[in-house]
């Protein structure tokens, strides 16, 4: 079951179902507390037509946390996309530039081929 602040006079959600914040129970004590919540106007006029409502449904999966493996991808194609600008074909930099920055973006690129990866990575030397 999950809860969803509501305007008793017309039922109109204001906010997203979802679970009660777990500090509810000790502000207002474990009895009695979803009678309490259920009309919040004991808070002031500001909140007489409020209250939570029980509502029918599940909270999402939580997503997974990234993987040291996700985490350092996703810095390497930062990187790359920082970079894109350079291997424009006016781009104001030299061929000589442009070869160095071809070659740290290969070695980018490449991160997740090295061997140690993702727990002993070496990052390639930005092109001065």
């Amino acid at each position: 079951m999950l809860w969803q602040l509501k305007r008793l006079s017309d039922g109109k959600p204001l906010n997203e179902p979802g679970d009660l914040p777990e500090d509810w129970g000790p502000i207002f004590g474990l009895h009695g507390v979803i009678d309490k919540l259920g009309d919040l106007s004991w808070l002031g006029p500001s909140y007489s037509d409020m209250g939570w409502v029980e509502v029918e449904g599940e909270l999402p999966p939580m997503p997974e946390e990234a993987t040291p493996s996700e985490l350092l991808w996703e810095e390497a194609k930062a990187e790359l996309r920082n970079t894109d600008w350079l291997m424009l074909l006016d781009a104001p930099i030299t061929v000589e530039k442009r070869t160095e920055w071809k070659e740290y973006r290969k070695k980018l690129r490449a991160i997740r081929e090295q061997k140690g990866f993702p727990d002993n990575v070496v990052w390639p030397s930005e092109p001065k």
